[in-house]
């Protein structure tokens, strides 16, 4: 069967092949055998694969973080799942095979009126914006901010503050993302500019912004700490301006402003991945949260898929070799 295979840490495109390996054994007790679906190649895989990313898994390595997949077969005392579930790759299983085993315990199972393109999106993005929205316990009504609104990430951290009752000011970077943002649920979207803080202020008043989520860093920090107010924590989950989190000292020091960096794959988060992913899935199903769409490669056009992230951004790898794709899929439009 067809893999994708981490050879060596370093550049991705010398450092991951395509290969045939022979397909896994028939599941044992309490694990799933999974026909892998989609599974995502995103900036983060090519973290791993440059070695730079906390999980370093020992080479020959098929890798991937997440994706969906059917369940085949599973092994005695498997009651969980069955055979013909769509089902997410959970964390510790790497998804860029055609078949995986899996703990069953582990997995979660969607909705199949989610299309599978769609499920392969919900391990990290979706899970990590409800990890975000609980990094402090808020009253109902309350106000948090972030930048990266846009991002997979930012469209759930909308969905999951909106179903806990939370109200967001969303900082986005072109004027044409604001009504599709409003019609996602967020209450506030502005474009980013030095006086956003004084426009934010004179919609919501003199009310306080607790948390705040930095997706940027960089300069785009110094946006949310004039946001933020007295006492409220600030959390950085991500670079995307390939700068370092440097927020202004004397402003934390100013407002008491805590920070903290965020990784979800912290032990203190795993126990909380089932749920969200789970909740992630019904808020798909229910149109609640949609993921931004990324065109689909089979997996054997690795290379291809590779040239594509690298110049606009996240692709679906197919590793269901037997599937026709629809007309124009499998190569950027």
């Amino acid at each position: 069967m067809l893999a994708i295979h981490l050879t060596r840490f370093g550049e991705p495109e010398q450092s991951l092949k395509v290969v045939e390996v022979p397909e896994p054994p028939a599941p044992a007790a309490g694990q799933a055998l999974i026909q892998v679906e989609y599974a995502p190649l995103d900036h983060h895989d090519l973290l791993l694969a440059q070695g730079t990313y906390p999980i370093r898994p020992e080479l020959p390595s098929v890798i991937g973080n997440e994706g969906a997949g059917t369940v085949l077969a599973v092994g005695p005392d498997v009651t969980h799942v069955r055979a013909g579930d769509t089902v997410l790759i959970p964390f510790g299983t790497f998804a860029w095979s055609e078949q995986v085993l899996a703990k069953a315990a582990k997995l979660t199972v969607v909705d199949k009126s989610i299309g599978l393109d769609q499920a392969a999106m919900l391990g990290i993005n979706p899970t990590t914006g409800g990890l975000l929205v609980e990094s402090r316990d808020l009253p109902a009504g309350s106000w948090v901010v972030q930048n990266a609104a846009n991002s997979g990430v930012g469209r759930s951290v909308i969905a999951f503050a909106e179903e806990r009752g939370l109200r967001t000011i969303n900082i986005v970077r072109r004027a044409a993302l604001v009504a599709e943002l409003e019609e996602l649920g967020a209450d506030i979207v502005l474009v980013g500019s030095p006086d956003v803080a004084r426009r934010v202020r004179s919609i919501i008043g003199d009310e306080p912004v607790l948390l705040g989520l930095d997706g940027i860093s960089g300069e785009a920090t110094s946006l949310l700490l004039d946001v933020l107010t007295e006492g409220a924590l600030l959390v950085v989950y991500g670079y995307m301006s390939g700068e370092p989190f440097t927020p202004d000292q004397d402003v934390l020091k100013a407002k008491s402003i805590t920070t903290a960096e965020f990784w979800m794959y912290q032990d203190e988060y795993l126990p909380r991945h089932p749920a969200l992913s789970a909740e992630s899935a019904r808020l798909v199903a229910e149109g609640k949260l949609t993921m931004p769409s990324a065109p689909i490669y089979p997996a054997k056009d690795f290379a291809e898929a590779l040239a594509y992230l690298r110049k606009h951004g996240k692709v679906l790898l197919d590793f269901n070799r037997h599937r026709t794709l629809p007309h124009g899929q499998g190569r950027a439009a």
